[in-house]
């Protein structure tokens, strides 16, 4: 079993890299389903793009991120470690937080840049600005950034969709005034039960776009009928002008699809069956499609491994508006599978066999050692990585680890609003997984499982829950506790807890805690001389609308 371990071990039998390093494209969704996509068997999705690529490289059944929430997901993958450990806990960064991801993390941005690496990031970042934009991404390894700093409902913006009348857009939330626009998605009372994060003190979503010398707020507040475009253009930009520099290169597209409220351009609105989500996932799969075309047509595409894969999983309280986690349990904000298990696919024509399915457990945080031991470079040694290198099973040709060889075979889930130990929810070891403690999330009160419910929590399970995923993967049969195997699993996967929660460093300080309207990102630095927090939703702005 491999278990969390200090840098120097990790990479201690990394093979040296090769003369001519790979790029690295990674593409990372906004609350994309385990049941969203094409390849993922949703007949109603259209995911070309995704889908080739699934076809083309490995997809693996048991993809899952670090957290069922945006911005401890998003610390995992960029740090390969717990998001405890970098204190970007408990649950997510909001538009006024003070802090952020902290400048002592070492993302694979950071460490690829000591290699010679152009790096540059597009989309949605949700680790945190900064009074000073110090937490922003230049400031963590990305020499560019084109994005919105957190999810683009914070606060929920007024226009999402192109109108076809001329008007600078459609509303977001058509349940108040459907007219003129005809969706094929219901209109429901309530606008869907959606959240309003709104807020008379709140600035509104701003887009940055520059490099670390000169970074700047383009748009305030984004318009998101056009915000496809700018995402678009500046990822295919990226590949084209730095393949053509012959340097390797790094690409981190965050897209803010599919995350709440649904938006879309002239391109794709009302253009899928699938209603308003159905044409958010039609615009990601068209710029995905975009950068894939800009790699291949920049003659780099046989030495560029591309990743793709989301944040968390469904926001299920979103209805006909969010997405689907297939035939796991529940989705975004909870422990369940359709919380924390996502659709995952690499391709690296020659190295990743294509075609193939992998059913070795596997994380977002992984790619992190993936990535360096593929370019070979050691992360620092003085902190302890959660992450764990896949090429024993994705360099093979079925998707399989050779006997011995080292895989990840156990997962710790933390709740989204983890507080401490206690808030260790569940564990995975190879097809077992025990709850400790069960909560429901981003789920209407109503919603017909009961167990998802926002509303629901079991507290700590005297008699813990134990489920075999390869029989269940929806989690609907827990094994009878009766039978003499439970006490022997539970036993040993209790082990794995303890040892888990005395790993050095696993809760470090809290990095959401603090709050500061004056930290709210303001394209007009002059707005906030006065020190007031409540003219800047009318000073930081750079659109009438």
């Amino acid at each position: 079993m491999t278990r969390p371990v200090s840098a120097s071990i990790l990479l201690l039998c990394a093979a040296a890299a090769s003369a001519a390093k790979p790029n690295f494209v990674v593409f990372y969704a906004d609350d994309l389903g385990y049941g969203d996509l094409g390849c993922y068997g949703h007949p109603m999705s259209d995911t070309p793009n995704v889908d080739k690529l699934a076809s083309e490289g490995m997809k693996f059944a048991n993809m899952y991120t670090s957290s069922p929430v945006c911005s401890p997901s998003r610390a995992g993958l960029l740090t390969g470690r717990y998001q405890t450990r970098s204190g970007v806990w408990p649950g997510v960064f909001v538009q006024y937080s003070q802090y952020g991801l902290p400048s002592n993390e070492t993302t694979f941005a950071s460490l690829l840049k000591t290699q010679g690496y152009q790096t540059a990031m597009v989309g949605k970042w949700h680790l945190g600005v900064g009074m000073n934009w110090e937490y922003i991404p230049t400031k963590h390894g990305f020499d560019s950034w084109t994005g919105i700093p957190y999810s683009h409902d914070m606060p929920d913006p007024n226009l999402c969709f192109y109108s076809p009348e001329g008007t600078p857009g459609l509303p977001c939330f058509p349940g108040t005034n459907p007219e003129p626009m005809h969706t094929t998605t219901p209109i429901y009372d309530e606008d869907m039960k959606m959240y309003r994060l709104t807020g008379q003190d709140s600035v509104q979503i701003p887009l940055f776009n520059g490099t670390a010398d000169s970074m700047q707020i383009m748009q305030q507040p984004a318009n998101l009928t056009t915000l496809d475009d700018w995402y678009n253009d500046a990822a295919v930009g990226f590949v084209k002008s730095a393949a053509k520099s012959g340097k390797p290169f790094l690409l981190y597209y965050a897209f803010q699809h599919t995350h709440h409220p649904d938006y879309a351009g002239r391109m794709f609105w009302n253009t899928t069956q699938r209603g308003m989500f159905g044409d958010s996932i039609k615009a990601l799969d068209w710029s995905l499609g975009n950068v894939l075309d800009a790699v291949k047509e920049s003659g780099v595409e046989d030495n560029t491994l591309v990743f793709f894969s989301s944040d968390n999983g469904p926001s299920l309280v979103r209805l006909q508006r969010g997405g689907n986690a297939g035939l796991l349990r529940c989705g975004k904000g909870t422990t369940w599978e359709g919380g924390q298990r996502v659709p995952g696919i690499i391709k690296w024509p020659g190295h990743v066999a294509a075609g193939v399915l992998t059913r070795e457990i596997a994380s977002t945080m992984d790619l992190f050692a993936t990535m360096l031991q593929i370019v070979g470079v050691a992360p620092p040694s003085d902190r302890v990585y959660d992450s764990v290198d896949m090429s024993s099973f994705l360099f093979s040709a079925d998707g399989k680890a050779a006997e011995g060889a080292a895989v990840r075979d156990y997962y710790f889930y933390l709740d989204k609003n983890i507080q401490g130990p206690e808030n260790l929810n569940a564990i995975r070891w190879r097809e077992w997984k025990v709850h400790y403690r069960t909560t429901g999330s981003h789920c209407p009160d109503d919603y017909f499982v009961p167990t998802c419910r926002g509303n629901y929590s079991s507290g700590i399970l005297a008699t813990p829950l134990l489920f075999n995923l390869h029989h269940d993967d929806g989690e609907h049969v827990p094994l009878d506790i009766t039978q003499p195997m439970y006490k022997y699993i539970v036993d040993h996967i209790t082990q794995l807890k303890v040892e888990f929660l005395a790993s050095p460093g696993l809760f470090g300080p809290s990095q959401i805690h603090g709050t500061d309207l004056m930290s709210q990102p303001c394209c007009h630095a002059s707005c906030k001389q006065g020190g007031d927090p409540t003219t800047l939703p009318q000073c930081c702005r750079t659109n009438p609308y």
